[in-house]
């Protein structure tokens, strides 16, 4: 899983950054508001662990600027400021927890576990392709944090490729998902029709690729 550190203390950010790669996390440091947001903007974590005091701004400013962007990663507030009224700005902003310093490790890492944990169940209702994000639930799909506008069919398609990933469906399997008369249809080019439209919305030719003379497949970017 991919976490980010926010914390423009250097060796504070090696230390958590340290700690959280022994367990096997993927870790990225930001020390400052600018490039924490740049990477927010190209990069879906799975995590955030924010500091409140930033060199360039604030981490409750940087919070709601994450969530006004849709970004749903969870996000585990790190502050000096223990006021109850402090915290509970943060979780009303969007916080999905909050720590206050100072802390210790195994702390910390219960936090973050818990946090995950709760990610974790939560993956079979999310799919994720890159910077494509689709909700299962709310059948609602986004590219870069931007929502696209997919006709009932196309999602239908969209999310049966991407939830079996490296599976190839025929052109026949893809007109029964999406309850077309096969008889009268399988002459025609609706799959095809369909397909187009899923790439150019989404902006990525690639994103399902044509298996010559079979059908079709998605490939999830490697990580």
């Amino acid at each position: 899983m991919d976490i980010l550190v926010v914390e423009d203390d250097q060796a504070n950010a090696d230390l958590i950054c340290k700690l959280l790669k022994q367990e096997g996390y993927r870790v990225k440091i930001a020390l400052s508001y600018r490039i924490a947001l740049s990477y927010i903007n190209t990069t879906r974590y799975h995590l955030i662990i924010l500091d409140w005091n930033l060199p360039d701004g604030d981490g409750y400013e940087l919070l709601k600027e994450t969530r006004g962007l849709r970004i749903d990663s969870s996000v585990l507030m790190l502050s000096a400021n223990a006021d109850v009224s402090h915290r509970v700005k943060a979780l009303n902003s969007g916080a999905d927890d909050y720590l206050c310093k100072p802390y210790s490790q195994a702390e910390l890492l219960a936090r973050v576990k818990s946090l995950l944990r709760r990610t974790d169940s939560n993956k079979n209702t999310t799919i994720t392709l890159g910077d494509i994000v689709i909700s299962k639930n709310s059948r609602e799909v986004t590219c870069n944090n931007t929502p696209i506008a997919l006709t009932s069919t196309e999602y239908i398609i969209l999310e049966l490729l991407a939830s079996n990933p490296n599976k190839i469906f025929t052109k026949y399997e893809l007109l029964n998902t999406i309850h077309t008369d096969y008889d009268t249809t399988i002459t025609s080019n609706v799959v095809e029709v369909h397909v187009k439209n899923i790439r150019k919305k989404l902006a990525l030719k690639e994103i399902i690729t044509t298996v010559r003379n079979v059908g079709y497949k998605i490939t999830f970017p490697k990580e």
